[in-house]
């Protein structure tokens, strides 16, 4: 009898494993709403699951991430020596038998050793990036502690390579029970409460502030607290500081140009003919063709009346 704390669901196809991972919390997601994702807030992602806005469109960092992976895989196996589990590669999932909106699709598994038991296995987590950090994005880290915890795994790596300089590194990390508890936690919170309720996550980013308030409200008011006005004398504060650096930057950039001329780059002394070591480049952008509106407007004011839209004003921050 298998001692499985999860299933195992292998959908037929791409578009029915995504279909799937609407149906609860990925592990793509899980450091949103824990707070330590630096691209997106539990807000931006409950208006996503609502269906308020669409899914995130797949870029190009996200294409050659997903390009990179089985060769992100094999060098972890390189550098490890740990069988990477063939098998494991694909649309899967596995999700929890006792709370099935917890569901994770690990981008690969490994051996742990000799044994093939189901028990002995481990998970690492493909990345690629363009980023050099001191420390492992702790988005990435949440990610996988949720993987090793619905699958009841006690091992697994993070494994990434710098799209840049094609430099490989991974991290082991162990499974952390209690830590997991307190994700489930917090994931469950999410789930029956924004999720299934309906509840507004916190506001707690401007870019927030700027989703859900795009325009402000007409002749509305509210007082100032002694924190805000605080702010707001620090700020006026600084803006004759900001103001004196900007002016200082100018001269100082204005000075470098009228020495260059119509040089594009200034060089490190004794490098002119031999490798030109740069300082600074002053270089003309690509010609480019612009759209003459007004003339157009001019030309054909019917024609250009049936091309026009509205374009939402954005709001502006004055001091008084």
């Amino acid at each position: 009898m298998s001692t499985a704390t999860y299933n195992i669901i292998r959908p037929a196809t791409h578009a029915e494993w995504l279909e799937q991972r609407k149906l609860g919390i990925g592990s793509s997601e899980v450091g949103t709403i824990l707070g330590v994702n630096p691209w997106q807030t539990p807000y931006q992602l409950w208006r996503i699951k609502m269906g308020i806005d669409p899914p995130t469109q797949e870029n190009s960092a996200m294409r050659w991430g997903h390009y990179l992976e089985e060769g992100v895989a094999q060098c972890f196996q390189g550098a490890t020596g740990y069988q990477v589990i063939k098998a494991s590669a694909g649309d899967w999932l596995a999700v929890d038998k006792h709370h099935d909106f917890l569901r994770v699709s690990p981008d690969r598994t490994y051996w742990l050793g000799e044994s093939r038991s189901r028990t002995a296995k481990g998970i690492v987590e493909c990345k690629s990036t363009r980023l050099k950090f001191d420390s492992v994005p702790q988005h990435w880290f949440a990610q996988l502690m949720y993987q090793l915890g619905v699958m009841q795994y006690r091992e697994g790596y993070l494994a990434w390579v710098n799209r840049e300089t094609l430099q490989f590194d991974c991290m082991h990390v162990d499974f952390d029970r209690d830590l997991y508890s307190l994700m489930v936690d917090k994931l469950t919170q999410f789930w029956e409460i924004n999720l299934k309720q309906g509840v507004e996550p916190d506001i707690v980013t401007v870019e927030d502030v700027m989703i859900k308030y795009p325009k402000s409200s007409a002749g509305k008011v509210v007082e100032v607290t002694d924190e805000l006005m605080a702010d707001i004398n620090e700020l006026k504060m600084l803006k004759p500081q900001l103001d004196a650096l900007t002016k200082s930057k100018k001269e100082i950039e204005d000075r470098i140009k009228a020495a260059m001329q119509d040089a594009e780059t200034l060089c490190l002394p004794g490098t002119l003919t031999d490798n030109p070591k740069a300082v600074c480049t002053w270089k003309s952008a690509r010609d480019s063709v612009k759209f003459d509106a007004d003339k157009f407007r001019a030309d054909n004011p019917e024609l250009y009346d049936q091309y026009c839209v509205n374009t939402p004003g954005s709001r502006r921050f004055i001091l008084k």
